[in-house]
C-alpha cells in the first residue's frame, strides 16, 4: 500500500487533504476558546487597583476586560449634580444610591464621571447643598478637597424611559451615563465608579453610615463560568470533519491499492489460463505430428513390402 501511497497523484492529494484538516483544527481551537471566552478575569487583576485614566479612556465603549476592575483616580465631587438611582439593594433592603459627578485629574478634555458614594434606606429630601453636607458629614472630608477615590469601574446602564428631569430631588431607576451626560450638561466616561474609600493627604476614609448614609460595596463578578456546550459540540465536530477527510484520502489510496492488487491478480490468472491454452496447444500440435509420422512411416513401409512380394 505505501507504494500506492506514493504515487504522484496521492502525494498531491494528501497535501491537499492537509490543508483542509489544519482549518478544521484551527476551527476546533477556536470553537473551543469560544465556549470559555466569556469566562471573567481572575479577582488578582480585578481586585489590585489600577490607574482610571491608564485603564479607560472616555467617549469609547467598555470593553469586556476593562468592567468591574478596581481602580483609582484623584479629583474633587460635586454634589451639586447629583441623582439617586433605585431601588438598589444592600444587605436584602432596598433603597437608593447616592450618584454625584466628579472630576478626574488627567481625564482628555476636562471628563467627569459618576461617583456612587453612598446608600440611603429612603429617598432623601435633599439639594446640592444639603447632599454636600452629608457627603462631608458621612466621610469627614470636604468635597472640595483632592480626593483619591478607590472604587469598583462599572459600565454604564441603559436609560430608564418616561424619567422626569424636572423634579426634585432627581431620581432615575437605572444609572446611564448617556443620560446624566444631558442631564448635567458634562462630558463623561461611559461608565461609573462604586466609590469605597476616599483618601486625602494619604488617610483613607469611608462612609461612615453616621447620617443614615451607608458606604456601598460591589462584589467581584465570580470567577466560574458555564460552559458553553454548543460551542463545545461544534469543536468536536471539526475534530470529526478533520478526521474524516485524512479517512477519505486512506480510503482512496486503499481502494485504488485493491484495484492495483485485483489487476495483478487477473494478469496472474490470465498468464496461468494462457500457459495453460499454449500448452495444450503445443501438446495437441506434438499429437498430431507425431500421428502424421506414425502414418509417413506406415505407408514408407507398407509400399515397401508390397514391391518384394512381386519378386
Amino acid at each position: 500500500m505505501l507504494k500506492t501511497a506514493l504515487k504522484p497523484r496521492w502525494i498531491g492529494f494528501l497535501l491537499l487533504t492537509l490543508a483542509v484538516a489544519s482549518i478544521f483544527v484551527l476551527l476546533t481551537k477556536w470553537q473551543f476558546e469560544q465556549s470559555t471566552s466569556d469566562q471573567p478575569r481572575s479577582h488578582t487583576i480585578t481586585e489590585t487597583p489600577v490607574a482610571l485614566t491608564e485603564h479607560f479612556q472616555p467617549e469609547v465603549p467598555m470593553m469586556g476586560d476593562q468592567a468591574d476592575q478596581m481602580v483609582t483616580f484623584t479629583g474633587h465631587l460635586n454634589p451639586q449634580h447629583s441623582v439617586q438611582v433605585g431601588p438598589r439593594l444592600r444587605d436584602g433592603v432596598e433603597g437608593f444610591w447616592l450618584v454625584s459627578s466628579a472630576t478626574v485629574q488627567g481625564a482628555p478634555a476636562d471628563n467627569r464621571i459618576p461617583v456612587v458614594w453612598g446608600w440611603s434606606e429612603e429617598q432623601t429630601e435633599a439639594n446640592g447643598e444639603e447632599l454636600t453636607r452629608l457627603f462631608e458629614e458621612s466621610t469627614g472630608i470636604s468635597a472640595q478637597d483632592d480626593i483619591e477615590f478607590t472604587g469598583r469601574l462599572i459600565p454604564g446602564e441603559g436609560p430608564t424611559p418616561n424619567t422626569n428631569h424636572f423634579i426634585e430631588p432627581k431620581r432615575t431607576q437605572m444609572l446611564a451615563t448617556a443620560e446624566l451626560a444631558n442631564l448635567w450638561d458634562q462630558p463623561l466616561y461611559a461608565g461609573y465608579v462604586v466609590a469605597e474609600t476616599f483618601a486625602v493627604n494619604g488617610t483613607e476614609h469611608v462612609v461612615s453610615g453616621a447620617t443614615g448614609i451607608e458606604g456601598v460595596e460591589t462584589a467581584p463578578q465570580p470567577e466560574e463560568s458555564q460552559v458553553a456546550w454548543l460551542n463545545v459540540f461544534y469543536a468536536i465536530e471539526w475534530f470529526i470533519f478533520a478526521v474524516f477527510s485524512l479517512y477519505l484520502w486512506w480510503r482512496f489510496v486503499r481502494d485504488d491499492n485493491l484495484k492495483d492488487q485485483r489487476e495483478a491478480e487477473l494478469d496472474e490468472l490470465w498468464e496461468q489460463h494462457w500457459k495453460a491454452q499454449e500448452l495444450d496447444r503445443l501438446r495437441e500440435q506434438a499429437r498430431q505430428e507425431k500421428a502424421a509420422a506414425e502414418r509417413a512411416y506406415r505407408a514408407y513401409h507398407g509400399s515397401g513390402s508390397d514391391e518384394q512380394k512381386d519378386e
